[in-house]
């Protein structure tokens, strides 16, 4: 529903921009015969007017490299989609400032996660094709039929450029959880393949498939943008900061305590058995970890990718390693080394795309399988690098 939003918020943005709006607003449209569902589903709609210039909260920098790149995106899913059934089809373009594998540190807040901070900012532009459908539907009067544009979208396609939304949220948060620097992520969840690349879902284990929002990362041949964690690396941090974590819940307990008055504290067996129960859990979490990482010593495993439980503060719950299938995440950072610095700034180095499916209840569903079945992704591609 965020998302959704986001990209209605867009389409606003783009067109309070105009002096005069060449897609009304609600529009209604006569019909010879009465309106149903069979109609809706049948009916041929149309692309609409698009407004040449970027969204306003777009950069100016290198503007028309941008809308060169833009357009040509459009193109391929206008290929593929010609004539819009049941719904008009919009677009709108945005060209960003961001940064990419950036270094940081966890600076402690007291009370609070630790708060993070950048300490090496590498900056990257980053592009984000959005097309969108606005579905019809019928009105109180039986010959006659209205568009939700712009407040009703159901269904679309979003293909970003230097972007990687697959990594998406940190770990944990903790100075542990870095490797030179860089934040270690989570890696989106398998959800099977596409066209020979592998799909991903913001959500994991039986979930991950029949999800209504897919991704799906197009990247030049021989080099990933993430770097996956190994088991090794995972375990060294999760030790250190099951450790950490514990051992500062016990101050917390203990200073949190001595400051409330005399006759509000705990008394000293409770904050005793407290203390013994941290304990223990810390101990077990531990032994847990050890025993892993002696076992992945063993079998020759340290260097394999670490698909692991969502929280590091799990671990004397269940197993350290858990398949994505069973819920489990990969865990990655981003490579500092896949940009290449000789190129401009506002090619694209790689995309990430993503399929929304939309409201069941509207027939425009089938957009997501003809994206599905007929996107060209190699000429997408193709526009790596270039």
């Amino acid at each position: 529903m965020k998302k959704q939003l986001i990209i209605l918020l867009l389409f606003s943005i783009q067109l309070s921009a105009q002096n005069k709006d060449p897609n009304p607003h609600f529009p209604k449209v006569k019909i010879s015969g009465p309106c149903n569902q069979q109609f809706l589903d049948n009916y041929k709609g149309k692309w609409l007017t698009h407004d040449p210039k970027l969204s306003s909260i777009s950069v100016n920098d290198y503007h028309d490299e941008a809308m060169k790149r833009l357009n040509a995106i459009n193109v391929l899913v206008r290929q593929i989609y010609p004539e819009p059934t049941s719904a008009d089809a919009g677009w709108v373009g945005e060209f960003a400032k961001t940064s990419f594998a950036d270094e940081v540190k966890f600076v402690p807040v007291e009370d609070r996660d630790p708060e993070e901070t950048k300490t090496k900012i590498n900056t990257v532009y980053r592009y984000n094709y959005t097309c969108v459908l606005f579905p019809w539907g019928c009105t109180e009067s039986p010959n006659e039929i209205f568009n939700m544009y712009p407040e009703g979208a159901s269904g679309s396609i979003v293909i970003r450029a230097n972007d990687l939304e697959v990594l998406n949220q940190n770990y944990a948060d903790g100075n542990e959880w870095t490797i030179d620097g860089r934040p270690i992520k989570r890696k989106m969840f398998a959800a099977g393949e596409w066209k020979g690349y592998d799909m991903m879902s913001s959500v994991g284990g039986v979930y991950a498939d029949p999800a209504s929002e897919h991704f799906v990362l197009i990247c030049r041949d021989g080099m990933l943008p993430y770097i996956p964690v190994t088991r090794k690396q995972y375990l060294d941090r999760a030790i250190r900061y099951v450790t950490t974590w514990y051992d500062e819940l016990t101050k917390k307990i203990l200073r949190n305590n001595e400051a409330m008055p005399a006759q509000f504290r705990s008394p000293q067996a409770e904050i005793d058995n407290q203390t013994a129960l941290n304990t223990k859990a810390k101990n077990d979490a531990l032994k847990r970890l050890q025993d892993a990482l002696d076992k992945t010593t063993r079998d020759g495993l340290l260097d394999v990718p670490a698909v692991v439980r969502i929280d590091p503060l799990l671990m004397n719950e269940g197993p350290v390693f858990q398949s994505e299938a069973e819920g489990g995440c990969m865990l990655a950072t981003e490579n500092p080394n896949y940009f290449r610095k000789e190129l401009s700034k506002f090619i694209p180095q790689f995309f990430v795309v993503e399929l929304m499916a939309g409201d069941p209840t509207h027939s425009n569903l089938n957009f997501k399988r003809i994206i599905e079945e007929n996107f060209p992704v190699e000429k997408l591609k193709a526009m790596i690098d270039k």
